[in-house]
């Protein structure tokens, strides 16, 4: 960031606007890639589901040999579809540091604070280490996570049974947020406020036939995509997990 603020003269406002567009192109290609392996797994969930629900069953009962047995049939599949289990896991661990370290390293310097960040150059934000009194940042930052959400939703509900509960879950929990945004300083803000927005581009843009056509990702049939849960049969769902949960610790203790 500092180079890009030196080199370019941009003021720190933009500078951060910058890096962080710059940061979610570098991590473009690892989307990319995760999202093609999804999507050639997409006709094989059903097994992949199975095979996961006795993995726990087996890890329930220690039987190491059907854990090696599920783990075997599970790597046939991703054989099978031409996707790497290692490459599907690797993705994720390198998009989080990335994402994490622009967070605290935005934090790092509205918190010590580098003193050019309270002269943001852009009027509407004057001084990026100072919080929001108006908080208009927390809230834009909130409801573009929400968007952001319901976006990534409809291509991730297909990946198991439970993850568009889980989605409405988050979508809960964003609501929320709001109140410990308000706490968070301007400059940290426009970075989650950019980062968001950039990844909504990304989903829209992935989204299109023509580009993933182009990038090798395979389309997804309509009939393979599951409904999206409404926020009504997620607290339903979340009511039978807890109390599936309660009678397996007291059936434990019996």
């Amino acid at each position: 960031m500092e180079l890009i603020h030196v080199s370019a003269g941009l003021p720190w406002f933009w500078t951060i606007v910058s890096a962080t567009v710059l940061s979610r192109v570098l991590l473009f290609p690892f989307s990319v890639k995760q999202l093609q392996g999804t999507a050639a797994l997409a006709p094989y969930q059903a097994q992949i589901a199975e095979i996961r629900d006795e993995m726990a069953a087996a890890q329930k009962k220690r039987d190491t040999l059907a854990m090696q047995r599920a783990a075997l049939r599970q790597k046939m599949i991703y054989e099978k579809a031409g996707v790497s289990i290692a490459g599907m896991a690797v993705a994720p661990f390198v998009q989080l540091p990335v994402t994490l370290g622009m967070f605290f390293g935005v934090k790092k310097l509205c918190d010590l604070p580098v003193e050019q960040l309270k002269y943001s150059g852009f009027e509407w934000v004057p001084d990026l280490t100072a919080v929001d009194p108006t908080w208009t940042l927390p809230i834009i930052a909130t409801v573009l996570m929400n968007v952001q959400i319901s976006v990534s939703m409809r291509d991730l509900v297909g990946q198991t049974p439970q993850m568009g509960h889980i989605m409405n879950g988050l979508r809960v929990l964003t609501t929320g947020s709001v109140f410990l945004m308000a706490n968070l300083s301007s400059g940290v803000l426009v970075y989650l406020i950019t980062s968001i927005i950039m990844m909504i581009i990304q989903s829209f843009t992935l989204r299109q036939p023509a580009i993933r056509r182009m990038l090798g990702i395979p389309l997804i049939p309509e009939h393979m995509r599951k409904p999206v849960p409404s926020m009504l049969e997620s607290l339903k769902y979340a009511r039978k997990w807890w109390a599936k949960k309660v009678e397996d610790a007291r059936a434990a203790q019996r």
